[in-house]
This record gives structure tokens, sequence and C-alpha cells, in this order.
């Protein structure tokens, strides 16, 4: 018995006749729902340390509507990106302890206050810029030693930074012609 799963990734209107007859069963298998997006998020974010709420789960599910299975895992991919992006973008570090020791975590903005010290031109090379008011200390990523970096968890604004540039790989026109396809050839997988 032969199997066509059909899918948004498979483009079954290219198969010739001798081919399709060869295939028992054709079963259409339409995008995910809000709730195998939602699976799909916590199975793609795994144990990644996140801040996420169960409602904001459930908006990042609803947001992603019409994407793939694959689009899905790009999306997570990308968001998990974020706070990488976020310590190579930092112009200031802030001093942070937790469970008894200390990191350095990145400024989400620069400066972290107004009296921050402004760069200047005649800023020496090593020296020390730390900010008597807020704690932040002027450095690079790469002046942060290895085990002092703390990345943020990844929370809401990771997943709509994120969501601004996603874009479904699956265009309506597509989902139409499946629609069609699977009306004369094959039957519905729902």
């Amino acid at each position: 018995m032969g199997l066509l799963i059909l899918g948004a990734t498979n483009v079954p209107w290219e198969l010739d006749s001798a081919i399709r007859r060869r295939f028992e069963k054709r079963v259409y298998i339409p995008l995910p729902e809000v709730s195998a997006r939602l699976v799909m998020l916590r199975l793609h974010l795994g144990d990644t340390p996140n801040n996420l709420t169960e409602e904001q789960f459930e908006t990042v599910a609803e947001a992603a509507d019409g994407a793939s299975g694959a689009d899905m895992n790009i999306l997570v991919r990308e968001a998990l990106m974020v706070p990488l992006r976020t310590c190579q973008q930092a112009k200031q570090f802030m001093p942070l302890e937790k469970e008894g020791k200390s990191y350095l975590t990145p400024c989400l903005e620069y400066p972290s206050c107004h009296r921050c010290p402004p760069k200047l031109n005649s800023d020496k090379e090593g020296e020390d810029y730390t900010c008597n008011a807020c704690g932040a200390k002027r450095m690079a990523l790469w002046d942060v030693e290895g085990d002092q970096l703390l990345v943020p968890d990844i929370d809401m604004s990771c997943f709509l930074e994120t969501l601004k540039h996603s874009h479904s790989s699956v265009g309506a026109s597509e989902l139409t012609k499946f629609t069609e396809w699977t009306s004369q050839f094959g039957e519905d997988g729902v």
C-alpha cells in the first residue's frame, strides 16, 4: 500500500497520473492549528530559561497564524537569538549577584541612565568607566569573562521582535491549490 501525505512543503500537482495512481491514499495535512503551534513552541523552546506566562505562550501561538511546523521552528530559533544579539550590541553591562556569584548582564539601553559617562574620543583603553549613579560598566561583550556573562532569559519581547520580521512560508494561493487538489485526488487528514 502506498501512502502520500500532502503538506505545505509537498507539491502533489507536479506528480503525473501514473505515479499518483501508485499511492492508494493521498492525505492532506493542513497547517497546524493554534493548539498545535502552542505545543511546537514549547517543544522547540525546551528547557531554555524563559519568563513567558501561559497567556503569552498562547498569544505567540495565535500570532503565528498560517505558520507551518518548520516556520514555528524558525520562529523559536530566531527568538532564542534575540538575547544573544542584545549581548553583542550592548555598550554597558550591569553587575548582578545571583546565587552568591557575580555576573554581568547587558543593559538594554545606552546610556543606562542620564548620569552615565559618555564615550569620548579621549577615553583611555582599559580604564574603568562605571557609572556612579546606576553602576553600569561601559564595556563590550568581548571584555566580559565567559563565566561572568548572564544572558537575559527569553521573554515576550523576544517573540514580539521576531514576529515583526517572520512570515509564513506558505502562501494563501498555495493553500487553495492544496485544497482543490485534495478534493479531486485525495482525502482530508483532519
